[in-house]
């Protein structure tokens, strides 16, 4: 017989392989049913029915997207950012409310009031509803946004556009004052140091001096001569202080800088 092991030929009656050294069965019979080499069926065997030869020959599915999820992921993601869009420009248009009225309103300077404000677009009055407003600011109409803040426990429209005229109640002046952005900071806006524009020459256009200051004004004065914008910023001081400044940029009729004063806060003026 020959080994079931390494197939070389052995004695009948021999135990021990004497080439490979494995065991030999005596019931060889037995020996070549367990150790022969059966060939797995191919598909193109008689036994494998049609479907099972699909079944053998088809390749693993690929793990598919599931496009319809993603679709709706997208949606409601896209959903959510018009959303935030929304409620931004309806927070901004709100409050630029007061400053689109301002601007209106001074294109009728040295026009008669009583016909101006027949062609304005919003409610102007004579007295505002604040006390605390009309105990800081000097006026003679006053147009006042709906809703009101608290700021140091005196209450103000969160914007107001005041309108003086001169004797004969002609419009002199049209100011916008933002209650809302003096609130966020009394203090205004933080700067590493003292802002200079020396560096600026008279008739130096407006959007060269907005990009050197970096931040919004919270008033905007309107004459004939020109427009003034009023920021509040602070700075630390050589001594150490917080050192709040209020900061005046006046411009002509056509925005080009005219001059600029600032105005050191002291305790007793704060």
């Amino acid at each position: 017989m020959k080994c079931p092991k390494c197939g070389e030929t052995v004695g009948d009656h021999d135990k021990i392989c004497q080439y490979c050294s494995a065991e030999l069965f005596i019931d060889t019979q037995l020996a070549e049913r367990l150790f022969k080499k059966k060939k797995d069926p191919l598909p193109d065997d008689d036994k494998f029915t049609r479907t099972e030869k699909k079944k053998h020959l088809k390749r693993p599915d690929l793990k598919k997207f599931d496009f319809h999820n993603i679709k709706l992921i997208a949606i409601v993601v896209l959903s959510l950012l018009i959303l935030v869009l929304a409620v931004v420009l309806i927070v901004r248009s709100m409050g630029s409310k007061g400053e689109k009225y301002a601007k209106k309103a001074a294109d009728f300077i040295g026009a008669d009031f009583e016909i101006a404000s027949k062609k304005l677009d919003f409610k102007i009055k004579q007295e505002s509803g604040y006390k605390g407003f009309t105990a800081v600011i000097d006026y003679n109409y006053v147009a006042e946004s709906d809703d009101d803040l608290r700021i140091d426990g005196v209450t103000y429209p969160e914007w107001a556009v005041v309108i003086n005229t001169d004797d004969e109640n002609r419009i002199t002046e049209v100011r916008y004052c933002n209650f809302k952005r003096i609130k966020s900071d009394i203090k205004g806006v933080k700067k590493e140091h003292t802002i200079n524009l020396d560096k600026f020459n008279p008739g130096t256009d407006k959007s060269a001096i907005d990009k050197e200051l970096d931040m919004d004004p919270y008033s905007i004065a309107f004459t004939k001569d020109g427009t003034a914008y009023i920021y509040r910023y602070w700075y630390e001081n050589d001594s150490g202080d917080e050192q709040p400044v209020v900061l005046t940029v006046y411009y002509d009729t056509k925005d080009k800088l005219k001059t600029y004063t600032p105005q050191l806060l002291f305790h007793q003026y704060m």
